[in-house]
């Protein structure tokens, strides 16, 4: 078969009218016959068969033209819709696209048309087989992944594309300015070298005036950018309707193969995802679906014998929330049995007895996302294999998705998912830990507490922290990752507090970032085996940065060894009973001395070299007194002091200046810096340095 120079033009064409023809034909099965979408049906099929004929694909031409026959029957009122009626519909727009895919590979594909052409005159299908293999090399489906773009979304990427090439440019010129006037500033200095009299004010004017007007076109250049890359983002997008539609046909086979009948109704098809979410949640989707119509919906007779519709509903129903996407799908059917699921739990080894009666009705529900599970004492070609919704819950994670699932028996089921609207690019919250920095995805970090080790509690053998009414089990982050506990406790802790799947977990970190818009890289083949990561980025400032798999923390979480976190403070206390303080001096003779005085008499002693050293030493940890010496390179003690002042935690921590500074004006600048004793190195006496601490610390 030679293959006509125009089929590749007619194939775009027919598979836009093939994808109306089947989404009006479950139209018409769903809300009845109507003489616009009959009108609309047959327009398709009346254009596929002229435009076949065409390219002398007379066989596709000839099952256009039958379906059109048998609409025209529709419109006429010689026949009446009915499910049967659909099926052969729908069979016939299968062979369409075997059809195109034989016309698109230039033969190669069998097609019984006139099987097809028997059942669209007849209006049954016999028990021939009717359905065709679609060619795997077929390049409609490789088209059809493809994006779609707005002549205006276009138009609008090109004109700001088109003023970053502007914006470019004149960075260009502004560089090339800087250079040229640079080199005019060396020549200068050459010239003038050894002459007292000339003055670089004006080129020095003109240079920062040159800088600014260059930060200007950056700063500009850096918003233009951004811009055009969310407008890149959105040529990515595409509506849920493009998921949703391929659902139709499926669902309705599921219910007929199961003797049900289902309504199937979809709210918010316009809503966007970007593709790759698009294509990841698909089969998310399809699971929870076809588990509603298979465990949730009931037979016909049943309904009616409760009071319920003949036909079951399931509303797939998504909505925007901020960044992220909404998604709920409900059922009107028979609901969750929290009292079989334990049942069932139990005789396939998913849960002890005894675990099973601790949990609560709302908690059990959830282990029918568990692997291998499955409420079902047979097995079917849709059911009791123990795989379906395991599916959803790990599709879910890899996408960073959440969900909440609720139910009541006898009256439905309803299942959240809340989504990222895009897998590459997210808010992450930066927390550092043992030295590194993390990420975790914002919408899994429900509180961030600051607490005391006193504020942790045990219960039921593991330590908890107080949120409200609630206890919230705390875990470590450094444990998760095996990297060793801190030596010392901080009398301030940071802890997260985690939200997934309605469970809660506290999370000590040893502090946080800040909120980043974080783009996510692929793990390489090397690191794909690690625990408890999902991806990784690049901070702002090129660091390389792991993103947390917030659900592996939470599958292992049970059973992990407590922190003893409480205790360990406690132990701290009674070792440091004396107090701890923090000594600053860029000498080091000095601030050994006053550290060995110190540490002999049971003070526990942190060291500094310098008013900025003594500030990170503050960040880390909580200090009952500093003594400061005054002058240090970059920093005063005065000016140290005045910024211990100014910190909330610290502003009522006791300072001693001691300093060789003697006279009553460093004294009084010493004092109204924040100080409260002022001791002079030239008279200094061990006794004095004690006393003095032993009153402040007291």
């Amino acid at each position: 078969m030679k293959k006509n120079k125009y089929v590749d033009i007619f194939i775009r064409e027919a598979e836009e009218h093939l994808e109306a023809l089947r989404k009006g034909i479950l139209t018409l099965e769903k809300e009845g016959t109507s003489e616009a979408q009959l009108n609309e049906l047959l327009r398709s099929t009346h254009t596929l068969k002229g435009s076949a004929n065409m390219v002398d694909l007379v066989e596709l031409a000839g099952v256009a033209h039958r379906m059109e026959d048998l609409l025209k029957g529709l419109q006429s009122g010689e026949q009446e819709f009915c499910s049967d009626l659909a099926d052969v519909l729908l069979v016939a727009t299968d062979a369409i696209e075997a059809l195109m895919a034989q016309a698109q590979s230039s033969g190669g594909i069998s097609v019984n048309v006139d099987t097809v052409i028997k059942a669209l005159e007849t209006g049954s299908i016999s028990g021939e087989q009717t359905e065709t293999e679609v060619a795997p090399d077929y390049k409609g489906a490789e088209r059809r992944t493809s994006i779609r773009a707005s002549v205006e979304r276009l138009d609008q990427l090109v004109n700001r594309m088109g003023e970053i090439l502007l914006s470019q440019k004149a960075m260009e010129a502004r560089q090339q300015q800087m250079t040229r006037l640079l080199q005019q500033i060396d020549s200068s200095m050459r010239r003038s070298q050894g002459a007292d009299n000339y003055d670089l004010k004006d080129l020095r004017s003109n240079m920062v005036n040159l800088i600014n007007d260059f930060e200007r076109d950056r700063l500009q250049l850096g918003y233009q950018a951004e811009d055009v890359y969310q407008r890149t983002m959105e040529l990515r997008l595409l509506p849920l309707a493009t998921a949703t539609d391929d659902f139709e046909r499926s669902l309705r086979n599921l219910a007929r193969n199961l003797k049900k009948e289902v309504k199937f109704v979809v709210q918010g098809q316009d809503v966007e995802l970007d593709r790759n979410m698009l294509d990841a949640i698909k089969p998310i989707l399809l699971h929870v679906l076809n588990n509603a119509i298979d465990h949730g919906i009931e037979d016909p007779d049943t309904r009616v014998r409760l009071g319920k519709p003949k036909a079951g509903q399931i509303t797939l129903q998504a909505q925007y929330e901020g960044s992220f996407i909404q998604i709920t799908v409900r059922d009107d059917g028979q609901g969750l049995d929290p009292e079989k699921i334990r049942s069932m739990a139990v005789k396939r080894g998913v849960l002890s007895a005894e675990a099973a009666a601790a949990m609560s009705d709302e908690a059990v529900i959830y282990l029918v996302f568990e692997p291998g599970f499955s409420t079902r004492e047979f097995i079917t070609d849709v059911s009791g294999r123990g795989v379906g919704l395991d599916v959803v819950k790990s599709n879910l994670d890899q996408v960073k998705g959440n969900l909440s699932l609720y139910s009541k028996i006898g009256v439905g089921t309803e299942l959240i998912l809340r989504l990222p609207l895009s897998m590459a690019i997210f808010t992450g919250l930066m927390v550092e830990c043992s030295g590194e920095t993390y990420v975790f995805p914002q919408h899994y970090v429900a509180e961030i507490l600051r607490v005391s080790p006193r504020d942790i509690l045990e219960e039921m053998g593991r330590e908890v922290v107080r949120l409200g009414d609630a206890s919230v089990p705390l875990s470590s982050l450094s444990q998760f990752l095996d990297q060793e506990q801190r030596a010392k406790v901080s009398t301030r802790l940071t802890v997260l507090i985690l939200s997934f799947r309605e469970q809660t977990m506290g999370l000590l970190v040893d502090r946080t970032l800040g909120l980043q818009e974080v783009v996510v890289k692929e793990l390489g083949c090397q690191l794909k085996s690690l625990e408890y990561f999902s991806g990784a980025t690049i901070l702002g400032d090129g660091t390389p940065a792991l993103i947390i798999s917030v659900a592996d923390l939470f599958a292992v979480s049970h059973g992990r060894q407590p922190l003893q976190l409480r205790q360990t403070y406690e132990k701290e206390q009674k070792k440091a009973k004396r107090g701890r303080i923090l000594v600053v001096d860029d000498s080091i003779t000095t601030r050994t001395m006053e550290k060995n005085i110190l540490e002999t008499n049971d003070y526990e002693v942190v060291v500094a070299v310098s008013g900025f050293d003594a500030l990170d030493k503050l960040n880390a940890g909580s200090f009952d007194l500093m003594v400061s010496d005054v002058e240090m390179p970059g920093m005063t003690g005065f000016e140290l002091t005045k910024k211990v002042r100014q910190r909330d935690d610290t502003r009522d921590l006791p300072v001693i200046i001691v300093s060789s500074l003697a006279s009553d004006e460093h004294r009084r600048l010493g004092m109204e810096a924040g100080a409260q004793a002022y001791i002079v190195k030239g008279s200094f006496k061990q006794g004095v340095l004690l006393d003095t601490v032993e009153t402040l610390i007291s």
